[in-house]
């Protein structure tokens, strides 16, 4: 399922080789806590642990082995079920932000945290969206933006700084994912080609593409 899901986000962006996410999975969350030294949220069941040592990055990608047992039990890949989103996008945000930090550091480009958040909201809306119309699921079609952006609960243990970057994070991609249903509906080599675009540029451009493009949700 994970390379599944590796392979569908890859794709969209045209991102080439990418490493394989499963070479690089913790599900264990002690050793995740153990290597996240203190940055691990203790209830977390996703999380990219980063360290870097000069010009040389290590990456591991935690996900809870609870929750992927969850999703290969369900089988979103052929029955997608709304009570499945919450687990479905911890992945996608999870592959997401590994893609993400792979394909930066091949560029040799930095990415930020609001940058890796704000790529993790469009995946997870994209991502799911894809599956929805291959299972032409229009329940989901219809209310998927709402239920990813509208419907929304910060942890508890965020400070207010991490707490402003999701919220961020949150209203931005809310604003560019507005019009992508129908871009896809319509004509997905258009709208694929818009990602593609939009997942190069630099995060002030992101931003101020937003600001000129994107309608505010109603």
């Amino acid at each position: 399922m994970l390379d599944v899901l590796q392979k569908q986000l890859s794709d969209i962006y045209h991102l080439g080789q990418v490493c394989d996410v499963r070479d690089y999975l913790i599900t264990d969350p002690v050793m995740a806590r153990a290597l996240g030294q203190g940055r691990v949220l203790g209830d977390s069941e996703e999380t990219l642990l980063m360290l870097q040592h000069g010009e040389e990055l290590s990456l591991s990608l935690f996900l809870d082995a609870e929750l992927l047992h969850r999703l290969r039990c369900g089988n979103p890949m052929e029955n997608l079920r709304a009570d499945m989103l919450d687990d479905l996008w911890k992945v996608f945000e999870g592959i997401s932000h590994f893609n993400c930090m792979v394909w930066k550091a091949q560029q040799d480009r930095t990415v930020s945290l609001l940058e890796l958040e704000l790529q993790g909201e469009i995946d997870k809306y994209v991502g799911t969206m894809l599956l929805a119309m291959q299972q032409a699921d229009t329940s989901l079609l219809h209310n998927l933006h709402g239920w990813l952006f509208d419907n929304i609960r910060f942890h508890d243990d965020l400070d207010s700084e991490q707490r402003e970057r999701y919220r961020s994070a949150n209203d931005y991609a809310a604003r560019f994912c507005h019009g992508l249903k129908q871009q896809l509906l319509a004509n997905d080599a258009v709208a694929l080609g818009q990602l593609r675009h939009f997942y190069r540029l630099q995060l002030g451009d992101k931003i101020s593409h937003i600001h000129s493009q994107a309608i505010a949700p109603a």
